[in-house]
């Protein structure tokens, strides 16, 4: 593509070079110097803990680099020495003009796709899956992008962040586009609201499904504040907005937004504000919690009409409303919606796996002391037998995240193995050392067999992830929950900077097979 086609409509300053160069072929577009190409466009980008700036040398005699964008041009109090030959370009913002020349590089995919984006503290990746697998079972073809990768059809792209850089969304869904999909959904981190990725992409439905306190810290926001008004920014550039209308920061998610506004809600009234009109407005009624053979069941009306969920939990009907709500705005009314959902599953989240002696095993990615708690009260809900809690700390991490998570299991589950998770740089033996004195501090039990029903903070170590997960489903028995957390959709344990493959479903399978019984259904 010819640079003048890249940067039309861009607000920029030529600051060096010739203004023939307009018509230099752009190879393509880089902002990490170690990637950059002969020929890219490369992008300098300035953040907490790197700044592109730094590379243009490297960038352009090393890698080939002929055009520079950039956001300033001194660098230490001294003026940038560019390198001859080259092209640079200056912008306002580094990040918001990456997502301008990344939109027009893939020919602007965003406006050629239906797009579906969905914030909040919880419950995003969940929420983007139903959506997906909805549309899917209603015969839309459909995207997703999120904490579980870049889902295309049945390939499946591993990204390290929830919302990827502004070039990698456009590069899937230029993809997207080439494989047929009417549909794109994705999570839309607060993060990448305020680092400008999803900058410029049309979103035709944005989702809140919920707010509460997290990701405040270094390199993430400053404050509450900020962290909610980035949330908030997603509805000002939709056109059909949705709220979960319990959450009190529902009105100020929608405050400055200009979208239509639609909700959900578990109850008679809305909180925080005037709510749309009652035809907007998708209320789930006679909500129950079920216990069947085959595990913890939920049930729901909307409108008369009863929906089922295996996925257990008040917080899963509503993931559940804002997917249907969603379906309601698009005008998707397909019978096999309603079906997809009796069956619906998210990897690692609350994931179910079924066990030939009644005991229902599920994986979560609850990593933290709140999501552990919220985790083990659902299931209370369903009166299972004994809750056998299967769980460890990532390493290099705060130590008061394994204090709090060993208090919680102590006074939650009637049996915990502590065992290892991702102990990265970590000694294992240590991090599970710091788990035990929270438990202990919590509940003055001692190492001990599993305990009868009602027995809770009682505890056995096993380090070996592995047979950890085995000696839980070796104790099991009918009736039984075992809830294996802390890593979820994961395929890996990383240990010293090396991530080896293992998978929580391959341990529950091998547990099972390894015990004669090699009956998961």
């Amino acid at each position: 593509m010819k640079l003048r086609e890249l940067i039309r409509g861009l607000e920029y300053a030529w600051i060096y070079g010739k203004k023939s160069a307009e018509d230099w072929e752009v190879g393509g577009i880089s902002y990490d110097s170690r990637t950059a190409e002969k020929g890219d466009l490369f992008v300098c980008l300035t953040g907490d803990a790197n700044d592109g700036h730094r590379h243009i040398q490297e960038a352009c005699i090393q890698r080939g680099v002929k055009v520079l964008m950039v956001e300033k041009l001194m660098l230490d109090g001294r003026m940038i020495d560019f390198p001859e030959e080259t092209v640079v370009l200056m912008v306002k913002d580094g990040r918001e003009a990456l997502a301008y020349v990344s939109a027009a590089y893939f020919g602007h995919p965003a406006e050629k796709l239906k797009v579906i984006g969905i914030t909040g503290t919880k419950g995003k990746t969940t929420t983007a899956c139903l959506i997906r697998g909805m549309l899917e079972a209603a015969g839309c073809r459909t995207g997703l992008i999120g904490t579980m990768g870049i889902q295309i059809g049945e390939k499946e792209i591993p990204i390290k962040n929830t919302t990827p850089q502004s070039f990698t969304i456009h590069k899937y869904f230029a993809k997207m586009v080439e494989e047929g999909c009417e549909y794109a959904v994705m999570e839309v981190s607060s993060q990448g609201i305020k680092q400008k990725r999803i900058q410029g992409i049309p979103f035709l439905v944005g989702v809140f499904t919920n707010f509460g306190e997290d990701h405040i810290g270094p390199g993430e926001h400053a404050c509450m504040e900020e962290y909610r008004y980035c949330k908030s920014c997603l509805f000002r550039q939709c056109r059909m907005g949705i709220g979960n209308l319990d959450d009190i920061q529902w009105s100020y998610m929608f405050r400055r937004a200009t979208c239509e506004k639609y909700g959900f809600s578990c109850h008679c009234e809305a909180v925080g504000g005037e709510a749309p009109g009652k035809e907007h407005v998708l209320r789930a009624e006679q909500i129950r919690f079920l216990t069947t053979e085959e595990g913890p069941e939920t049930t729901f009306a909307v409108d008369g009409e009863e929906y089922t969920l295996h996925m257990p939990g008040l917080f899963n009907v509503y993931n559940a409303l804002a997917a249907l709500q969603v379906m309601r705005c698009l005008g998707v009314k397909d019978p096999a919606v309603k079906e997809y959902l009796k069956t619906a599953q998210v990897k690692g989240r609350m994931e179910r796996i079924l066990l030939k002696k009644k005991v229902v095993c599920y994986i979560d990615y609850a990593h933290n002391a709140m999501s552990l708690e919220n985790v083990l009260n659902t299931l209370r809900i369903y009166s299972p037998r004994r809750i056998l809690l299967v769980f460890g700390c990532g390493g290099n991490r705060a130590k008061s995240r394994r204090l709090e998570m060993g208090r919680t299991a102590a006074k939650l589950a009637d049996f915990s193995i502590v065992t290892s998770d991702n102990p990265r740089f970590e000694e294992p033996e240590k991090i599970i050392e710091d788990i035990l004195t929270g438990m202990k501090e919590a509940c003055p039990f001692q190492k001990t067999d599993a305990p009868e029903p009602g027995a809770c903070g009682a505890w056995h170590v096993v380090c070996d992830r592995a047979e950890a997960v085995a000696y839980a489903i070796k104790e099991a028995k009918p009736f039984d929950v075992v809830l294996i957390v802390g890593k979820g959709h994961e395929t890996y344990q990383e240990i010293r900077g090396i991530r080896y493959p293992m998978d929580d479903r391959g341990l529950v399978e091998r547990a099972e097979q390894s015990a004669g019984e090699n009956t998961l259904r």
